[in-house]
């Protein structure tokens, strides 16, 4: 049942018992300002839909439980930690404005609190609310962002192909056994013993050298066929498990007319064919199963097996601390060009959208400028791939003029302007095409002008036209502004968001988390970018910039 905090003062608090010089000194630290500035940040209404109105226990003060979520992830605790840092720490209890009576929490509400949390999106939640009370609480200023993507890994251990296959055949086998004894007593005693042992533990069969390794794989592939076959209409086809293993198979195997019978020296001898061959690696999605622990886990050929993590933050010279704005989570196998549109509309939803974005060159797309010009957001990012190489950058002034010599408001606000300073008569959206525009201007002052020779704009109908495609458009004006030298000085704040990949994996664990499957690695991302929120908002209003003040006491 959802109950609010009291916001009386505590009289007993153990801050109120301290030695007069112990208390200002207990007022300088870290605890003081986040019971002054982050606790109010930390509002109960929005997580009421979590409990039941009227039944049930009173729930723990949401305040308290949020907050010792966020000092975790700001420390990088592991649960009990945090929890024997509520009990027993001093500065704890005075930054979340407890007595010791009070200054409990047991694991079981910490862990059904996070699955209501999951359950109804209130990580994310937490961090907008609180994010948006620092940004306030500081003035930080949001008209320029910068964007970048960090791989982390959830907990789970990196398998070799073979080692996918051996595990993958032991999560299902032992599911199996459990759920279906008969189905599993159908299973060949040879295959269960080569993946499963009778406590239920793997065996070595993936521990195999390289020359015999390719051997083991197509023993491995035959034996998920033949699991597969006996499970085929039965319930137990609809086990999380043999699931995995199903998807296991349609990644890594494919059937084959003519199935080749077990050698002699194979391990499966005797067990019969198999139409079974084993698919070559190029031929392997970026998007299979990498682990039956954690299947929502992908692949890059860049970074490795694990998840994508999109973060936003402030970059302006006169923010005393820059503020993560935006954090989400993406499949690995996913490309960074698809996160940016996405970003900006977020951070638009809230209101807290730049008027510069500075990201690298995979975000910067010219279709992702020009929808991002569309959200009133201008795409700072170099320009890269075959596309960019079809401008061709001509310094001369005396040049042809184009398209991309026209001033163009990708929302259509605004008139065009041509490099005349002639402002069009329409411009409407060009019925063929995407991100195309028709441009009119008045033909008599076109035929006066002195940049007529040179204007690729056609006379139509009486009208002077000019068709512009906004996506060359802007790679010519991008290649342009890098060619003058333009692009660095406004690129080059885009680096400091590696300091804060470096800070989110080294102080705060974001590389390798304690959890796995999207859903919690999405819960443990939030509160950690959060937690460096709070932190930073901490050191500033503290007016320091190091670590020590903020250890653990």
């Amino acid at each position: 049942m959802y109950r609010k905090r009291d916001p009386q003062s505590l009289l007993f608090e153990t801050s109120n018992l301290l030695p007069a010089e112990k208390r200002v000194r207990l007022e300088r630290t870290w605890a003081e300002v986040y019971r002054e500035q982050a606790l109010r940040l930390v509002k109960e209404e929005p997580f009421a839909p979590l409990f039941d109105p009227s039944n049930g226990r009173p729930n723990a003060p949401v305040q308290v439980v949020v907050s010792v979520l966020i000092l975790k992830e700001m420390f990088d605790l592991t649960d009990d930690e945090a929890l024997e840092q509520l009990e027993f720490s001093l500065l704890w209890q005075h930054a979340l404005r407890l007595t010791p009576e009070d200054a409990h929490l047991c694991q079981k509400t910490l862990h059904n609190f996070r699955a209501r949390l999951i359950e109804h999106d209130g990580a994310r939640r937490a961090f907008e609310e609180v994010t948006n009370g620092i940004l306030e609480t500081l003035g930080t200023r949001l008209n320029r962002q910068r964007l970048d993507s960090t791989h982390i890994l959830s907990n789970f251990a990196v398998l070799t192909r073979l080692g996918l296959f051996c595990e993958t055949l032991r999560v299902a086998l032992a599911a199996l056994r459990g759920a279906h004894p008969k189905l599993f007593a159908r299973v060949p005693q040879a295959l269960r013993e080569r993946y499963l042992r009778g406590d239920g533990t793997e065996t070595r069969y993936r521990d195999a050298k390289s020359d015999k390794a390719r051997r083991r794989l197509e023993v491995c592939a035959r034996d998920v066929y033949r699991v597969l076959l006996i499970c085929r209409g039965k319930s137990a086809a609809k086990l999380e498990e043999i699931v995995q293993l199903q998807r296991l198979f349609d990644d890594q195997c494919e059937v084959v007319e003519d199935g080749r019978e077990p050698g002699d020296d194979d391990d499966d001898a005797g067990q019969g064919s198999a139409p079974v061959a084993v698919k070559e690696p190029k031929q392997i999605s970026s998007a299979s199963l990498q682990t039956p622990h954690d299947p929502d886990a992908t692949y890059s050929g860049h970074k490795g097996k694990g998840y994508e993590v999109q973060i936003a933050e402030t970059c302006h010279v006169d923010n005393a601390v820059e503020i993560i704005t935006h954090v989400d989570v993406t499949p690995s196998c996913g490309s960074d060009a698809a996160a940016t549109l996405p970003v900006l509309e977020d951070l638009a939803r809230r209101d807290l959208q730049p008027e510069e974005l500075v990201a690298d060159t995979s975000y910067g797309s010219a279709k992702n400028a020009v929808e991002a010009a569309k959200l009133g957001t201008e795409l700072v990012s170099p320009v890269g791939g075959a596309a960019a190489a079809d401008v061709v950058v001509d310094p001369s002034p005396a040049r042809p003029l184009t398209p991309g010599d026209f001033k163009v408001d990708a929302r259509l606000e605004t008139p065009a302007v041509c490099p005349a300073g002639q402002e069009a008569t329409s411009q409407l959206p060009a019925t063929r095409g995407a991100n195309k525009v028709e441009l009119r201007f008045d033909v008599q002052k076109c035929a006066t002008c002195p940049l007529a020779s040179r204007c690729p704009v056609k006379v139509s109908g009486g009208d002077a036209v000019l068709r512009v495609d906004l996506e060359r458009a802007n790679l010519e004006q991008r290649r342009r502004a890098e060619a003058r030298g333009e692009l660095r000085p406004r690129y080059g704040i885009r680096a400091g968001i590696e300091a804060t990949n470096s800070e989110l994996k080294r102080r705060h664990g974001l590389g390798k988390l304690r959890v796995r499957g999207l859903a919690r690695v999405k819960l443990a991302v939030y509160f950690k970018a959060l937690a460096c929120n709070v932190k930073r908002m901490l050191q500033a209003l503290l007016g320091q910039s190091t670590q020590p003040a903020l250890a653990v006491a």
